[in-house]
């Protein structure tokens, strides 16, 4: 319970009924499916009255391609609805019905409702925010359901969406969240293909050798119809090339090398899924329309006025990988200059993460003390820091970290860059105080 600790809503009502929700969360969380099961067979078992679904799990991606099938459906006409986690701001984006975030009233008379069903049988919050979701978006029409995986694959209470109506994306698959898929590739990969089902169609993103291996075996062994990157499909100096055809992905509107394979993905289940039809000429306008927060996203509103000599970007990397990405992203934009500012889940692998870091060689890792979700002591990567000889600092928010750096001579022509990582709810805090929002 305690990642969930610190989960609240500006609206009361729905506050008050997250605080209940969360006393249902058992002492110890086996892995299985029986829990959610159960209270959607209460609720009439709502997932089998959904749209085709579109199933996207994996490791680094997975919002990136999310969010991107559903502009490139939603430009196209179609009714969507959309599942995903975590949030940046508020627990309503985690759930777009019909092209339209949920309403807060609309929200909380689903949550009541299903907490009435649940009648006080013990569930985790995914498992009961899931069965809600689902609850809600079988009582809209839509053309189509994306659902973002939450965490692994086979154990993850997205898993029991109708297997007859189901397509599903792969996107690359690295180490994280090892308390639960454990330390090896290949188990985390096979825990994960644990969306595939019988004669689905797969779409998946480029892997290390040892997570293709397990997914091609599963994917095999299930029938599925299955295309794989650099086999089926590959990206080249900007272009998408499949079959005999060739797509301009130059007009992307989202940051980063990386997202030229997520858009690709994105691309193909829309040709390759009947549900998803799309036309060629579109594509460059509706791909250059995405809007994605927090990825790779530079502040342009009160800490660019504020400071105006430096440049603030926020990214929600939180696993190696993530940085990895980072560190291409920076040597592509030829940044000399940078400042880390990082907070870390007490859950990551912060040492793997902080080698990560020396890597880049930032001007200095500045370190944000919180109190307001679950997160890995400052002590703890401190000392972790100073072995790798990372030049640290360590502040008590974001803004106090900011003004350090503004405050700093500069001795090139360009601006300082400041990239606040590591976290989700770091960087949803940032792009907040950007806004000046309350969330």
């Amino acid at each position: 319970m305690s990642i969930y600790k610190f989960l609240k809503h500006p609206d009361g009502r729905i506050n008050n009924l997250l605080k209940k929700i969360l006393q249902l969360h058992p002492d110890e969380i086996n892995l299985s499916l029986d829990r959610i099961k159960n209270l959607l067979k209460k609720l009439n078992n709502p997932q089998n009255k959904l749209p085709h679904s579109i199933h996207v799990a994996g490791t680094n991606g997975k919002g990136s391609v999310a969010t991107s099938l559903y502009y490139l459906q939603k430009l196209n006409g179609k009714k969507v609805h959309v599942y995903r986690s975590p949030h940046l701001f508020i627990l309503n984006e985690r759930i777009i019905i019909s092209n339209k975030i949920i309403s807060n009233n609309i929200l909380y008379h689903a949550l009541k409702h299903v907490y009435k069903i649940n009648n006080n049988s013990v569930i985790t919050f995914f498992e009961f925010f899931t069965a809600s979701a689902f609850y809600i978006f079988s009582n809209f029409n839509a053309d189509l359901l994306i659902c973002e995986v939450g965490l692994g694959g086979h154990y993850d209470a997205t898993n029991i969406l109708n297997d007859k109506k189901k397509s599903c994306i792969i996107t690359p698959i690295c180490y994280d969240h090892k308390e639960f898929l454990g330390n090896n590739i290949k188990n985390i990969a096979k825990e994960k293909s644990g969306i595939l089902k019988k004669k689905n169609i797969l779409i998946c993103s480029n892997q290390k050798n040892s997570a293709l291996n397990i997914i091609k075996k599963i994917s095999e062994k299930n029938n599925c119809r299955a295309f794989f990157y650099g086999k089926d499909w590959i990206v080249k100096n900007k272009e998408l090339l499949f079959e005999n055809k060739k797509i301009n992905l130059s007009n992307i509107s989202l940051e980063g090398d990386h997202q030229f394979i997520n858009i690709s993905c994105a691309i193909m289940a829309c040709y390759k899924v009947k549900q998803l039809k799309i036309e060629k000429k579109n594509i460059p306008y509706y791909i250059s329309q995405i809007k994605w927060e927090g990825r790779l996203e530079k502040l342009n509103g009160f800490f660019k006025k504020k400071y105006p000599d430096t440049d603030c970007w926020v990214d929600c990397a939180h696993n190696p990988q993530g940085f990895d990405i980072l560190k291409k992203w920076i040597l592509r934009k030829k940044i000399n200059s940078i400042y880390l500012i990082v907070s870390l889940g007490i859950k990551k692998d912060y040492t793997s993460i902080l080698r990560k870091i020396r890597k880049i060689n930032p001007d200095y890792l500045l370190l944000i003390r919180k109190n307001n979700f679950s997160s890995r002591p400052i002590k703890d990567i401190s000392v972790q820091a100073s072995i790798l000889n990372i030049k640290f600092k360590v502040f008590d928010t974001i803004s106090d970290s900011i003004r350090f750096v503004s405050s700093l001579k500069n001795s090139s022509h360009q601006k300082k860059v400041c990239l606040i990582t590591g976290s989700i709810n770091l960087v949803g805090e940032a792009l907040a105080l950007d806004k000046n929002t309350k969330y």
